[in-house]
């Protein structure tokens, strides 16, 4: 069964929660970086800037339930792989947030510096405020894999590996994977209809 019991939850979370701050600190530095790319590396931050557009691009035109679909399995399955391979000493969730702390960072300033503080902020928050903490729980628990993986290499005790990732993927159907769901329907279908009213 791949829904996680309520009690057992409330402990995997209570576990979680140092790898939480860390993601979360993670996030930052990459947003931090991300900022200064723009002020300070005007072409780096045309190429992020040109490089989120082709990614837009790719789902633009498409009918507004298929796209909550697209962007629901781009980012279900990004966040899987951060949890999966994490056991590779918690490497990937790293890069993978602060590549998308740098990628938020750029996009928001350089949205800050055509569209204003209020039409920026609208354009992340409602499906952001789903999405970030999603997708912090999902790098958390790679990070804790990783942790657990060195703490075998070096022979300290330890989970079983096995065992970890059994919970890790239990925790991403029950909380992740509703959350990513419903915050691909709200991007569709409020976000865009804030910013981009008909």
């Amino acid at each position: 069964m791949l829904i996680m019991p309520r009690e057992e939850l409330r402990a995997y979370w209570k576990r979680l929660r140092p790898y939480l701050m860390t993601s979360l600190a993670m996030f930052a530095l990459g947003v931090v970086v991300g900022l200064v790319i723009v002020y300070r590396i005007s072409g780096l931050a045309d190429h992020f800037a040109n490089t989120l557009g082709e990614f837009v691009k790719m789902f633009s035109g498409m009918p507004r339930w298929k796209l909550a679909a697209a962007i629901f399995a781009n980012n279900a399955l990004k966040t899987l792989a951060a949890i999966l391979l994490g056991t590779a000493l918690g490497i990937l969730p790293a890069i993978f947030l602060l590549a998308n702390g740098v990628a938020l960072g750029v996009a928001f300033s350089l949205s800050l510096q055509t569209r204003g503080l209020w039409h920026s902020v609208f354009s992340i928050f409602p499906h952001g405020a789903l999405e970030l903490p999603a997708v912090f729980l999902g790098t958390s628990i790679g990070l804790m894999l990783g942790t657990q993986t060195m703490k075998q290499l070096i022979g300290r005790p330890a989970p079983p590996l096995r065992a970890e990732i059994a919970h890790g993927v239990k925790f991403y159907c029950t909380v992740i994977v509703p959350l990513l769901a419903l915050a691909a329907l709200v991007e569709v279908f409020v976000t865009a209809s804030i910013v981009f009213p008909r």
